[in-house]
């Protein structure tokens, strides 16, 4: 509550500030209507094990931006609700704070952004509060080059106190360097190098001769990861093609592993006002000890749910000033939180948005 008092003092700050440099815009974010059907939605891992619904949402927010001389200020307020039409205990509600603000110096600029997502739910898999916050800096010597370097803090905190949910709970700090090349407005390539800390609310495991325990030290994981992206719109597809390998070293057992994925999404419209979006991922984890899955201290903690997208098509169409309608199918696979296995979830998704 007082995060979210917080933010509206930000808001009535941000709106006084702008108000006195004469340079403000007050904006509602556009609103949305989505139904979905999804296969999986407690995401098991065993295919007898599935249970469908069908899932209808609500979107919504306000933002304000601010500009004055070389500073730009930006808050936003993103509300969402889900509501499952056989499962309720899944129904959750999220509420997401941004904060962005900007001083640009022509070849220089700084960049703060602070993120705090709330989500809320009887189903303790999304009843947690994140906190991102990141600092940048950014060079660009030349109008086709840009160069960056930026830390991150990051943390999720779930509300449930059962220990194998507070054992999930983590931070992460992370530091980044990049550099994209603009060839033109067809084709750009931008290189990213990561390097991330990650620190878990749980004893590390420990194996001696098979046998399983625990040491009292906490686990944290070390991620070093490198991306090369490539931008161009080739053959009327805007592409975004990305090669990606990482490695983390961690200090408890079966975490230490090596990720390699390849990504493509593209852009097409072939018609006027119709836009069809497609993607694939190829992607491959390799542990350095199989984990034990015998073991119930083994949890992988944090996973994304979105984050492992195999295959994915959207069509939208705007087809009046203002209002868009959107028709998605996804494959969807991901970790599970039993070490070694993963849940598949097919999505069929319609929703209708209306900008003010």
């Amino acid at each position: 509550m007082r995060k979210m008092m917080a933010f509206v003092f930000i808001l009535s700050a941000l709106g006084a500030v702008a108000g006195a440099w004469g340079q403000v815009q007050m904006g509602l974010q556009p609103l949305g209507l989505e139904t979905r059907y999804d296969n999986n939605i407690f995401r098991l891992v065993s295919d007898q094990g599935r249970l469908s619904d069908e899932i209808d949402s609500f979107s919504g927010g306000v933002s304000a931006r601010a500009l004055g001389g070389p500073f730009r200020a930006q808050a936003e307020y993103s509300l969402n609700a889900d509501t499952y039409q056989f499962y309720s205990q899944l129904n959750n509600f999220t509420h997401d704070l941004n904060l962005n603000l900007l001083a640009d110096a022509g070849l220089l600029s700084l960049r703060y952004t602070n993120d705090s997502f709330f989500r809320s739910s009887a189903y303790y898999e999304f009843d947690y509060f994140d906190e991102a916050n990141l600092f940048a800096v950014d060079y660009s010597p030349a109008s086709n080059w840009n160069l960056e370097g930026a830390g991150e803090i990051l943390s999720r905190e779930y509300y449930n106190n059962a220990d194998y949910v507070v054992s999930r709970n983590f931070t992460n700090d992370g530091l980044s360097l990049s550099a994209q090349r603009i060839w033109s407005e067809s084709f750009s390539a931008k290189f990213q190098m990561k390097l991330d800390n990650r620190q878990y609310n749980r004893d590390i495991v420990v194996v001696n001769s098979g046998a399983v325990t625990t040491a009292p030290i906490l686990q944290n994981d070390e991620t070093l990861s490198a991306d090369l992206g490539f931008h161009l719109y080739f053959l009327k597809i805007l592409q975004d093609i990305h090669l990606y390998a990482a490695r983390t070293n961690s200090n408890s057992y079966a975490f230490s592993n090596s990720v390699e994925s390849f990504s493509w999404a593209g852009v097409l419209s072939p018609m006027k006002d119709f836009y069809l979006e497609l993607f694939f991922r190829l992607y491959e984890k390799d542990y350095d000890f199989q984990p034990l899955t015998t073991s119930p201290d083994l949890q992988l903690g944090y996973t994304n749910d979105d984050g492992e997208d195999l295959l994915a098509a959207k069509g939208t169409w705007e087809w009046a000033p203002g209002w868009t309608g959107s028709l998605g199918v996804s494959r969807v696979k991901n970790e599970s939180t039993q070490p070694g296995q993963y849940y598949i979830k097919d999505v069929i998704s319609a929703q209708i948005k209306m900008a003010f």
